[in-house]
């Protein structure tokens, strides 16, 4: 008799099996592990795109190493009646996919064949004897995402919240559901209907699955003949389901209850949060509804508390420019500030510029709308206009509590920018965001808001400006020769007919090409020559310049194009974000 393993038995990892088939060294998981940190690729992916294994190569060694057949699953199609009745939480803990039934012979692809514990397991929940593959971590999870995130129980669950809606409600006209919408939100809606299990299943599928596929904001999106609910994943929005109008009500009082909204008033926007748990780790929903015709609309921001903690080395700054913002940083005064378009990732900058300056013995306070993480030995003032918390009275309060360092969310007027300004001036340290599309705009931009350029030019110590470009699918990265046009407007003419790399796109990245997103930035530094162009009210491009020759300024084109010779990205999609100049 085979002896179970027990669960506290050493796992192996993949990296693991490579060195012990020799077909890589120790010191290059180091380095794997190493870029993994900096990234947020599996190790599988790290090792694929470093070059150090082929997709063959670790086949190869799984097979060896477990004496069971290597199974390729991205290609691997099956049958939704076998996925059917395997519970998904049974198939996520043991890490294992089904793939096709004879007789009572289930034949299974799981992540460790030697996890004797796990099998058994299987086996007695399904009833059936189990026959053994092999697959990588990644193609097992990414195929668990496709399968059960596509074959949800969305559609039963529609069915199950009608019956729930027509015994609360009675019969509802379709062509009369946006009037009795407005009725039934008043008087009929209750906290215990919301409570029941489908219509908590319902949203629970939509939240997890979201969390899943790593998605940075839910649309529920209300049309005329359907409620669409829509996930924004590396910047781009894309369709997940389409559910029954019926069930407008009852999805979104359940969403509002979660979030401290009032279910009975929708004719007014409304903004809430609320937190869910899930594998370990907690997540915060930031949520907004707003009425539309066809009534209320929710868009919901996926917050990974993990994300507070990023480092600046995480964030894709190249190692001269990350020096150069270190520098910056480290000065006990001054204004730092961070540009760019909403969606471009300046929060996550200003939370890593905190969490590397972060100490015991330093007062940092901040000053937000909304706070979006919570940060330790970090004192986070919440902006409330009702109450008379604006950015600029909370600064003035701010600066009465002896504070090293102060964050700003937004300087979104003249008495914000000069009482910040004040507040370096006066020996602080001071980081707060514009919305302008390159590095010197920003000084254009104070100057237009009414700011004094002698005020700008003796404050401000540095300016960084910053897009996310989409990465490349480590999965289906090819080599290809981009349109010469498109090269010369990168500014690589002389590059014209040489290969570079692009994703052409497979089921990891939902055939886009693209997995995660890299950031791409320009630095100024305010130094003498730039503070006397600002005296001089030069022009945002005789200052750029101007930098290029005396301080090796690199402009977000620039950067991108040193990622894009890197594999990172791609030609296009430095384009989209960014215009050489």
């Amino acid at each position: 008799m085979v002896q179970k393993s027990t669960r506290n038995e050493a796992k192996i990892s993949l990296a693991d099996i490579l060195v012990s088939q020799e077909i890589m060294t120790k010191d290059q998981v180091r380095q794997c592990k190493v870029e993994q940190q900096t990234s947020e690729a599996s190790i599988e992916q790290v090792i694929l795109s470093m070059g150090f294994a082929t997709n063959d190569s670790i086949a190869s060694a799984l097979e060896s190493y477990y004496n069971v057949p290597f199974m390729d699953l991205n290609n691997y199609v099956i049958d939704p009646e076998v996925i059917k009745p395997v519970p998904e939480r049974l198939a996520r803990t043991y890490k294992f996919l089904p793939l096709f039934k004879i007789t009572n012979n289930l034949s299974i692809s799981i992540v460790d064949p030697k996890n004797l514990f796990g099998i058994d397991e299987i086996r007695d929940k399904l009833g059936c004897d189990i026959e053994i593959t092999v697959s990588t971590e990644d193609q097992i999870m990414q195929a668990l995402d496709r399968y059960y995130g596509s074959t949800t129980e969305l559609d039963n669950l529609t069915d199950i919240v009608d019956e729930i809606v027509q015994t609360e409600f009675g019969d509802i006209d379709e062509d009369v559901e946006v009037e009795k919408v407005k009725e039934l939100d008043l008087e009929k809606v209750s906290e215990e209907m919301l409570e029941q299990a489908p219509v908590v299943k319902l949203l629970n599928t939509i939240l997890h699955r979201a969390i899943r596929e790593g998605v940075s904001d839910i649309h529920i999106q209300q049309e005329e003949d359907a409620m669409l609910v829509r996930y924004r994943l590396d910047g781009i929005l894309y369709q997940a389901s389409a559910l029954p109008k019926s069930l407008r009500t009852t999805l979104v009082s359940r969403i509002k209850v979660l979030s401290g909204m009032n279910i009975a008033e929708s004719r007014a926007p409304q903004d809430g949060r609320f937190k869910v748990k899930v594998e370990g780790r907690e997540y915060d929903f930031r949520v907004s509804s707003m009425p539309t015709v066809y009534g209320e609309s929710v868009v919901m921001r996926v917050l990974d508390k993990s994300n507070a903690a990023m480092k600046l080395e995480q964030l894709g700054f190249s190692e001269g420019s990350l020096e150069i913002y270190q520098s910056l940083i480290d000065k006990p005064n001054g204004v730092i500030l961070i540009t760019g378009p909403t969606g471009s990732g300046k929060t996550t900058t200003l939370y890593a510029s905190l969490n590397k300056i972060n100490s015991p013995d330093i007062n940092i306070i901040t000053v937000e709308d909304p706070v979006e993480y919570r940060l330790g030995y970090v004192r986070q003032t919440q902006i409330n206009v009702k109450a008379g918390i604006t950015f600029a009275s909370a600064i003035r309060a701010i600066l009465r509590q002896d504070p090293d360092v102060v964050m700003i969310g937004e300087m979104r007027d003249s008495e914000t920018a000069e009482i910040a300004i004040q507040a370096a001036m006066t020996g602080h340290l001071v980081f707060s965001t514009l919305h302008t599309n390159d590095a010197a705009g920003a000084i254009n931009r104070l100057i237009d808001m009414g700011v004094e350029p002698f005020l700008i030019a003796s404050s401000v110590i540095g300016i960084v400006a910053q897009r996310l470009v989409r990465g490349n699918c480590a999965h289906c990265t090819e080599s290809y020769v981009p349109e010469g046009k498109m090269l010369r407007d990168i500014g690589l003419k002389d590059k014209i007919g040489t290969s570079f790399s692009k994703g052409v796109g497979c089921d990891y990245c939902r055939n886009t090409g693209y997995k995660g997103r890299v950031g791409i930035y320009e630095i100024l530094v305010v130094d003498d020559i730039v503070r006397s162009l600002i005296l001089n009210r030069e022009t945002p491009h005789v200052i750029v310049k101007q930098a290029k020759e005396t301080q090796n300024f690199k402009t977000l084109v620039m950067d991108g194009v040193d990622k894009v010779e890197k594999g990172l990205t791609s030609v296009e999609e430095v384009l989209s974000v960014a215009t050489a100049t």
